[in-house]
């Protein structure tokens, strides 16, 4: 489908300036409990069915059309599963866009899937424990949310965020995974504000950390959890013991060309308590981090660890991680 005319209009306009647009995505069920994928023409990546609004266009109609143009399959729009803005993107010819993407949970009416107007390559219906590998992040990602689906959206684009019901705390976070240490449990979550004093305070306590981080002074830190917050490809958890952080690390799902078009996920700033080291939580939160790469899409998992830890270096070996690279990095100053 070429671009919709309103958007060639607006081009006239403002040229290559960021262009705010909304957008709709649709994950759809059949009777035998099969979702519907197509294989993007630009990315090569399978995904679930979208697309962009016309002016005065309601957002169901717009997404069953949508439905209907890319696989010829008819549905029923069910449920908003979630709405949340995607980040920027630049395309090749240079124009800047940004979506509010609203992602609803669709029935199979009628039709078989079949490539339509030109958007995908390939339609097909998919069992949910045997996606395609090549599934972009952000298809997967409303596929979990439409398929773990309870009746209550996802509103604010955060993959991890609870949502709140009547006086309850606005900063929390639903639990990610449980694991055992000892005779207590230990959850995962993603970092709240409130979390940033014990999490630079992890950071700091090591011969490292400790000259390079400010425990008294968190605006700095506040700036990069909300720039982490407001990227759906970055993630910064913390091990939670019933109130006390004892553990953190940050996952950035990272996009490339090489390798196919592969994505890879970065692990970063590992840290457990000094008392809580020697446990297995640090093992734990790590093949978790590598579960969920893995859940995201990304075919490769990568860290680096300062030379002079040879404890650290250690730690990611017996975790299965080969020191294949000799990693270089290029202090920048101001």
């Amino acid at each position: 489908m070429p671009t919709p005319d309103f958007i060639v209009s607006l081009r006239e306009k403002i040229g290559t300036d960021l262009l705010f647009l909304s957008g709709v995505a649709g994950v759809v069920r059949n009777d035998a409990g099969q979702v519907l994928l197509g294989r993007r023409s630009d990315t090569g990546l399978w995904s679930v069915p979208s697309g962009i609004l016309e002016p005065g266009e309601q957002p169901a109609e717009g997404l069953a059309r949508e439905i209907e143009e890319e696989t010829c399959v008819v549905v029923s729009v069910d449920s908003v599963v979630s709405v949340w803005t995607l980040p920027e993107m630049t395309y090749p010819n240079g124009d800047r866009s940004q979506y509010l993407d609203v992602c609803f949970l669709c029935s199979h009416v009628s039709g078989e899937p079949a490539v339509g107007d030109g958007e995908l390559t390939e339609v097909a219906w998919f069992d949910p424990d045997s996606l395609p590998d090549d599934l972009g992040p952000s298809a997967r990602l409303k596929l979990e949310r439409a398929l773990a689906f309870t009746g209550r959206a996802t509103f604010d684009g955060d993959r991890y965020a609870a949502v709140p019901g009547p006086g309850a705390d606005r900063t929390e976070r639903r639990v990610l995974a449980t694991f055992r240490d000892g005779d207590r449990d230990v959850v995962v979550r993603r970092a709240t504000d409130a979390d940033l004093p014990a999490i630079v305070r992890l950071l700091a306590d090591d011969e490292l950390g400790a000259t390079r981080e400010d425990e008294g002074d968190l605006a700095a830190y506040r700036r990069g959890l909300a720039a982490i917050d407001a990227d759906p490809h970055q993630l910064l958890v913390v091990l939670d013991d019933d109130g006390e952080v004892v553990g953190t690390l940050q996952l950035t799902l990272i996009p490339g060309i090489s390798h196919q078009g592969a994505w890879r996920a970065q692990i970063e700033a590992v840290r457990v308590a000094a008392d809580r080291r020697g446990s297995g939580l640090g093992g734990q939160m790590v093949q978790w981090a590598v579960q969920e790469s893995r859940s995201r899409g990304a075919r490769v998992v990568q860290l680096t660890s300062n030379a002079v830890r040879a404890d650290a270096r250690r730690f990611y070996e017996r975790l299965g991680f080969i020191p294949s690279h000799t990693g270089f990095k290029l202090p920048l100053s101001d």
